[in-house]
């Protein structure tokens, strides 16, 4: 699995329109091959801070998502809008099943 984490910070006047453009990105998202979940939230002590967790099937499709029109445009969309460079990095990941180390215990 690849896990996408990333982050924008708002300017206060652009907060509104970069979650509506992060919220349109993440519901189209959702719909692409490989994806396995794509969510944006708000950091409740900054408030102006967005939060992307993105989880896909592998590489080839994160690849696919980023060769998108609509993913191309959000991104610029929201660096435009954004305070400073937002942030993103890619992760190899394997899920651990708690309940199976708990039971070992």
């Amino acid at each position: 699995m690849i896990l996408v984490t990333g982050h924008a910070v708002a300017k206060p006047d652009t907060l509104q329109a970069m979650l509506a453009i992060s919220t349109e990105h993440v519901r189209r998202s959702r719909a692409e091959p490989g994806c396995i979940s794509h969510e944006v939230s708000t950091d409740a002590e900054e408030p102006l801070r967005l939060t992307f967790v993105e989880r896909w099937s592998d590489m080839d499709a994160l690849q696919a998502h980023f060769r998108v029109d609509a993913s191309r445009a959000f991104a610029k969309a929201l660096s435009a809008m954004a305070d400073g460079t937002p942030q993103m990095h890619v992760y190899r990941a394997d899920e651990i099943d708690l309940s199976a180390a708990h039971a070992k215990a």
